[in-house]
């Protein structure tokens, strides 16, 4: 299964904003811990913010967690940036329907796929923001030093 990069970037996004939250973390801070641009950033934000998320107000430059880390689970940041539709997920051709094989692949498929889906999601309800942020070993940063993180 492929997950795009702002699901990755999402979560590093929350565990820094949750670990340094009396700093003042932005796009631009998050970016450069994660190598990449504050645009793609700040669109990652967009989503968690209608997710209901994060929070974070324009001219303030600080974005914040819209309720508790241990109250936000990484299948919640997987449905605030990917899709759950198994259509999406899994890319199937349409099928020849002129073929008996063809024309049910997608329906002999389709719960296994979903069972699929299913199983990861459950497994992504176990682990919350809370619990990575737990597991950062002993690090330190800066956050006013864009280089430190």
């Amino acid at each position: 299964m492929r997950v795009s990069s702002q699901y990755t970037l999402a979560v590093h996004s929350l565990v820094m904003i949750e670990f340094l939250k009396e700093e003042r973390v932005t796009s631009e801070i998050i970016a450069n811990a994660a190598g990449c641009n504050p645009v793609i950033v700040r669109n990652v934000f967009s989503k968690l913010r209608v997710a209901g998320l994060l929070d974070t107000s324009p001219g303030r430059g600080k974005a914040e967690l819209s309720r508790p880390a241990d109250e936000i689970t990484l299948a919640d940041v997987y449905i605030a940036t990917e899709t759950d539709d198994v259509d999406e997920i899994f890319k199937m051709y349409s099928g020849n329907t002129e073929c008996p094989m063809g024309r049910c692949m997608h329906e002999l498929l389709n719960p296994s796929l979903t069972e699929a889906k299913d199983a990861m999601l459950d497994s992504l309800k176990r682990t919350t923001i809370a619990d990575l942020v737990a597991k950062v070993p002993g690090l330190t940063c800066d956050a006013s030093k864009k280089d430190d993180c």
